[in-house]
């Protein structure tokens, strides 16, 4: 009664204020308070129904298009408890003075396409958005406003390789954002006044303040997800980093062998769809080991070959500790992980040849010694678990045996199985990956 009295005393034309706001939702608690019990129930079986349908569809999705992260109960958990710190902060930032529940979502989105895949956090951002909507009671249009808004800053988003990315992402979503608002609206039969404008610029402004606040979260969520950004890789792959400048005193041969195969890989990652900045600045430190013994590796010696006085097995043991060794001293100096991955995994189980065929040579020559065990002169591994760890070993590979030999002719590298041309790289990596 309270309500209809002031409700019939406001003059037509004028705005809800803050009484009024606080008289409706009395009304509304009255309401829902004297449905009757089977009313109750149909519409929290209708919302549950709803969203079964929902998080069934997404479940379906992930099996068929993400199961490593199905499979993973820590992703599970992971994304989970995600999505249900974001619908609370929702709830809590869609006061009636800010109704900014569009910032926690923008930003969730956000996180998973970097954590995860694109595809994901756009179907996770629609399934909040739908939580958010039906817990706050709002309308179709206001869930349209914000998928549309999650959608815009995921498609934008693509590979961030400087730190204002993020914001044009969020200012060509806050754009997004107040159009649909607008738009939305006024199907729903609200009239274009300057309320609306105020409402969709608000909601544009949110929108923008997310770009903003992701940009200075974007190194916490890599190192919580063990992620890399192309601006993180550019950032580790300066050519000032100490062990780059240790690498090029210690060892300058290997320097520069390493910047050959920095070139080739990335090429070669590039023409196959992977990311290849992860190969170039992997490539930089895959061999970051040969610096404890520079002299025993080909590319640092002059006329002394040490390996001249040392026994087959001995000379491996020196070439294969600088996998280990490399992938040490990247963890010492907190290189992220994938790159640590990709110094692991350049070699994989391959066979150091040389040495195992002078070992055989020498096991020739004198029947009465031991058989030479195989796996002794191979790589402990492991072997590459990437398109781009795969594109590193076969660059490797590829720049040392061009490197080796000697007067270079293309009909001789046909005969001999060895590529030297950048061209010749790239084909030979794209069918070595697709078969």
């Amino acid at each position: 009664l309270e309500f209809r009295r002031v409700l019939f005393r406001s003059p037509a034309g004028k705005p809800v204020g803050p009484d009024e706001l606080v008289l409706l939702r009395r009304e509304h608690d009255e309401y829902v308070r004297q449905q009757d019990l089977r009313d109750r129930m149909l519409r929290a079986g209708s919302l549950f129904g709803l969203f079964v349908a929902m998080f069934t569809l997404a479940g379906f999705y992930m099996h068929l298009h993400h199961r490593e992260v199905l499979d993973d109960l820590g992703h599970v958990s992971t994304l989970l408890g995600l999505s249900v710190i974001t619908v609370v902060l929702c709830l809590l930032c869609a006061h009636e003075s800010w109704q900014a529940e569009i910032l926690p979502l923008l930003v969730f989105a956000m996180t998973v396409a970097i954590a995860y895949e694109e595809d994901l956090a756009l179907l996770l951002a629609a399934e909040v958005a739908l939580v958010v909507v039906v817990g706050l009671g709002r309308t179709l249009g206001d869930y349209v406003t914000l998928t549309a808004a999650a959608a815009a800053t995921v498609f934008w988003m693509g590979r961030i390789r400087s730190r204002s990315k993020l914001i044009y992402v969020g200012l060509w979503a806050g754009a997004v954002a107040l159009a649909t608002q607008i738009g939305a609206h006024l199907l729903e039969e609200r009239p274009f006044d300057m309320q609306l404008l105020y409402e969709a610029g608000r909601m544009g402004v949110w929108t923008l303040l997310a770009g903003f606040l992701m940009t200075g979260l974007l190194p916490f969520i890599e190192r919580l997800f063990g992620v890399l950004t192309d601006l993180s890789l550019l950032e580790v792959g300066d050519v000032a980093h100490p062990l780059l400048q240790e690498l090029v005193r210690r060892a300058p041969g290997t320097y520069n062998h390493s910047i050959n195969v920095a070139s080739i890989g990335e090429a070669a990652a590039e023409a196959i769809g992977a990311r290849g900045l992860l190969v170039r600045v992997g490539a930089y430190f895959h061999d970051i080991g040969k610096m404890l013994k520079p002299a025993y590796f080909v590319e640092n010696q002059g006329n002394e070959n040490r390996h001249e006085s040392l026994v087959p097995a001995m000379s491996t043991l020196i070439i294969i500790a600088h996998v280990k060794e490399g992938a040490e001293l990247a963890r010492q100096y907190n290189l992220p992980q994938p790159i640590v991955d990709l110094i692991s995994e350049h070699h994989g189980t391959t066979l150091v040849e040389y040495f195992y065929r002078r070992a055989t040579e020498r096991q020739q020559q004198d029947p009465d010694g031991a058989d030479v065990d195989e796996q002794t002169y191979r790589y402990p591994g492991p072997k590459p678990t990437s398109r781009e760890s795969a594109v590193l070993m076969l660059s490797d590979a590829v720049e040392s045996a061009s490197r080796a030999l000697t007067e270079p002719t293309p009909a001789r590298d046909r005969k001999s199985t060895r590529l030297n041309s950048s061209h010749t790289v790239i084909s030979y990596a794209v069918f070595c990956l697709k078969k």
